[in-house]
């Protein structure tokens, strides 16, 4: 609550944060260039995962507008290629047995040589009713979670009394054209985040200290520049109502700001929960304005934004319905794929004009 403890938490920290960044590199490495490395290479190098774990904790620890989903995607992703390279091995080589299981130290140069993991399966069919299982599984022991401890949390099935009325369409539209700016907003900022980063010329250890001086500055602004908004969220859509639509988009730009200029300068990790976050302030800041459920304006806007930002609205869809009332489900799915038409629409229209 003293934000003065910042400046001795976020400055320290993002000197650390620095010299970790030299002598190992910009981890923790993003959701995306895990799918990169995937899809180009068919593996995850694992034996860095500690470097995204060390990294991601400490820029974590110290305040920074970053979430955990991509240092969990290194982990999980290495586990699983970890847990693959080991069955081919002892499905394809005499050398290895099940007692050899937990052997630390795996030849490279045999691992090359082995036949890719798809072969373990016997057909595509095979394959797909595999990871069918498998997600079954995730989806089961996630719905017991959330049937043994209802209480409220960030995920979840949530309910709530939704009141249906034909006048909401009319604002429909406005509330789409808000959320995607909004969304458009957030990559443009991280766009010139990376380009003017790349062009100062400093070291990695000034960068990252200089991040955690003016980290530190913003909260005398917010405290919500701090953190990913992960676990402040459900609180913060409580209260957002009491808050002024002028600052309710202050608090969404610097969410934003120290998000992207973060990252760029060294305080790694992922932009899911933040972009989330920011998109609530925004859509809390219109729906003071129209006479509408405040809950589905936020529920409209955060949806046609994240579909923006991730540039998938499915998957947008799916995470938001965990996070806001089941109810709003169809709003949530209609309003990301239409959101993603006009990403689309906006695409052609400038290919066509340069």
């Amino acid at each position: 609550k003293d934000l003065t403890v910042s400046f001795f938490i976020c400055i320290p920290f993002g000197f650390i944060i620095g010299i970790l960044i030299k002598r190992l590199g910009s981890y923790p490495l993003t959701i995306e260039e895990v799918l990169m490395s995937v899809k180009q290479e068919g593996k995850i190098n694992y034996h860095n995962w500690w470097k995204s774990l060390t990294l991601g904790l400490i820029s974590l620890a110290a305040g920074g507008s970053i979430g955990p989903e991509a240092s969990t995607t290194v982990l999980g992703s290495g586990m699983v290629n970890w847990l693959g390279d080991r069955l081919r091995l002892i499905a394809y080589s005499s050398d290895w047995k099940w007692n050899h299981f937990w052997d630390t130290i795996v030849s490279k140069k045999q691992l090359k040589k082995l036949p890719k993991f798809s072969s373990l399966f016997k057909s595509k069919l095979h394959q797909k009713v595999f990871c069918l299982i498998m997600v079954m599984i995730g989806v089961v022991g996630a719905a017991i979670v959330f049937k043994l401890f209802p209480e409220e949390g960030l995920f979840g099935i949530h309910h709530r009394h939704i009141l249906w009325q034909w006048r909401y369409s009319m604002y429909v539209i406005i509330l789409l054209i808000v959320g995607w700016s909004f969304g458009m907003f957030f990559l443009w900022s991280e766009k010139w985040s990376d380009y003017f980063a790349k062009k100062i010329t400093i070291s990695p250890i000034i960068k990252a200290t200089i991040w955690g001086i003016v980290l530190a500055l913003l909260t005398l602004i917010t405290s919500y520049a701090l953190y990913s908004g992960e676990f402040q969220i459900v609180p913060f859509v409580h209260q957002a109502l009491q808050i002024s639509p002028l600052f309710l988009l202050v608090i969404a730009v610097i969410k934003t700001l120290s998000t992207n200029i973060g990252f760029s300068l060294g305080w790694r990790g992922g932009k899911i929960f933040p972009s989330i976050f920011a998109s609530v302030a925004v859509g809390a800041a219109i729906a003071q304005f129209l006479p509408i459920m405040p809950v589905m304006c936020v529920a409209i806007t955060v949806s046609a934004s994240i579909a923006v930002i991730l540039g998938k609205p499915l998957l947008t869809a799916i995470l938001l319905i965990l996070l806001l009332p089941i109810e709003l489900a169809p709003v949530i799915l209609v309003s990301a794929y239409l959101s993603a038409c006009l990403t689309k629409v906006s695409y052609s229209f400038r290919q066509k004009n340069n």
